[in-house]
Parts: structure tokens; C-alpha cells; sequence
């Protein structure tokens, strides 16, 4: 099995390689590891020199971290795809225990757990994560992974799965949409997948700076309008899964709000 890793990098310097060798010490496949540098101004290109060896590396001007990723899906050769940000990293153990997962169910995502380390030590484990072993075949959809979508952000993130190629190749992540965007890629990616394996196992590490785009540097004005661009994107879906009633429509709307206030209360605790 090959499996395709796509980071996208962006001034990176003090992570980056943390983030890479903690992807070429994974077993258990072949990988093909793309690092696509998206117009770094610090010594992230002179770093990624050291493993041009072991990794393909592209180079563009400066247009996100969507843009980037797109890079990746124009030239992966993996079965299976992952993505990691440049400031986080994989557990020691994760492509193997993915690979076993699939080998054993066929999976075309598997849903892993990720925890959040914070630059005083700090780990902490969300609560709203799958924390058991299971399989959810294509009838069962709407009940155990559709209406996440609709209640919180738990399928928001590409990072924490794996996906068979053939549901994302060919596709783009928007590039107009600074956050969300993951959001509005996973619609349509388990809309296309037949199987989806939960498992337990942390195998990703969020490296939690503050700094991100979920953290203050977009604002509330910004994340309602990509909130609401989802928010369109997953009614017309609704349609698609079965589930388009009023109640659910009032819920999607309501999501948005919630997420604004969310943003709002971070950013007032930021102050005080």
C-alpha cells in the first residue's frame, strides 16, 4: 500500500522538522511525502533542502494553505491520502495502525483521535472526538457521521483521517474560505465513501501555538461568512443524505451562530 502525506508549509522553521521526521520514521507503507513550501520567507526552504532525499518537494508563491494542498492533489500517487500541517506531527505508531485497520475492513476513511500539546508541555484530548472502534457501513451514515456535521465541528478537520484516493482525486479545497474549508471538502469526500472505520487510537499531534487561523487572527466577521458559506454548501446536502426537513435546516443555521459566539467569547477571554 502507498500512501500519499501532504503538507502544506508556510514560515515553519521552528517545527518543520518535527513535523517530517516524525513521517519518515512511520512503517508499515510506502510513502509518498509531498511538502509543498507556499512562499516561505524564513529558513523553512533551507531546512526542506535536507530532505529532498526522502521527500518531494514543491515550491510556490505565497496563496494559503488550500492552494497548497491543491498542489499536493495534483500530483499524488498514493492509495490512500493523509494530510498534516506543518506544525504538527504523527505518533510513532500511525501509519501501521492505519494500514492494519484497512487491511482488516476495507476501509475507505478511517477516523482516528488527535490531542492538542501546547508549548508549556500541556496536553489536552477533546471531548468532542469517536472514542470507540467502529465500523459504519453506508446505511448508517445520517445517524453516526452525517449529523456531526450538523451539531459540531468533529468532522471539520482532513487531518484526522485517512482517505481512499479515489474519493478526493480530482478535487480542490476552496481557496476563497480561510477557515471551514476542510469543512466544505469533507462534505462531499464522506458523501463518496462507503465504509467508515472509527478508532480510538491518538495517533496525530496538534501542536496548539494560539497562533492559527482558528485562534484571533481571522475575525468574527470573516469566520461567520465561511461559517454561513458551509452552512449553505451542507443544506444542499442534506438533500443528497436523506435528511432535508425544517428541523435540520433551523439546526445548520443555528451552528453558525453558535460557532460566532464561540469565536466571540475566545477573543474576549483573550483580552480580559
Amino acid at each position: 500500500m502507498k500512501i500519499s502525506v501532504i503538507i502544506p508549509v508556510y514560515n515553519c522553521e521552528k517545527y518543520i522538522d518535527r513535523c517530517i521526521k516524525s513521517v519518515l520514521s512511520q512503517n508499515g507503507a510506502q510513502l509518498d511525502v509531498i511538502v509543498i513550501n507556499d512562499g516561505s520567507t524564513d529558513n523553512t526552504g533551507r531546512i526542506l533542502e535536507k530532505y529532498k532525499d526522502d521527500v518531494r518537494i514543491v515550491t510556490t508563491d505565497n496563496r494559503g494553505s488550500s492552494a497548497a494542498r491543491n498542489k499536493g492533489l495534483e500530483i499524488f500517487e498514493g492509495d490512500y491520502i493523509m494530510f498534516l500541517d506543518s506544525d504538527d506531527y504523527l505518533f510513532e505508531s500511525a501509519v501501521k495502525t492505519l494500514v492494519d485497520t484497512i487491511e482488516k475492513t476495507d476501509a475507505d476513511i478511517v477516523k482516528f483521535r488527535y490531542q492538542r500539546v501546547f508549548p508549556d508541555g500541556k496536553i489536552k484530548i477533546d471531548d468532542n472526538q469517536f472514542k470507540r472502534y467502529e465500523v459504519i457501513e453506508k446505511k448508517d451514515f445520517p445517524e453516526k457521521l452525517y449529523r456531526y456535521f450538523i451539531d459540531g465541528i468533529r468532522m471539520n478537520s482532513v487531518c484526522i483521517g485517512i482517505y481512499r484516493s479515489s474519493l478526493i482525486k480530482g478535487r480542490r479545497f476552496r481557496s476563497d474560505m480561510p477557515v471551514a474549508e476542510d469543512a466544505v471538502f469533507s462534505l462531499k469526500t464522506y458523501t463518496n465513501a462507503k465504509r467508515v472505520v472509527t478508532i480510538p487510537d491518538i495517533l496525530y499531534n496538534y501542536y496548539n501555538t494560539g497562533k492559527g487561523l482558528t485562534g484571533t487572527s481571522i475575525s468574527v466577521a470573516e469566520k461567520f461568512k465561511c461559517n454561513n458559506i458551509f452552512a449553505s454548501k451542507l443544506i444542499t446536502y442534506l438533500k443528497v443524505w436523506g435528511m432535508d426537513t425544517p428541523f435540520a435546516r433551523i439546526r445548520v443555521r443555528l451552528r453558525v451562530v453558535f460557532l460566532t459566539f464561540d469565536k466571540i467569547k475566545r477573543i474576549l477571554q483573550k483580552i480580559i
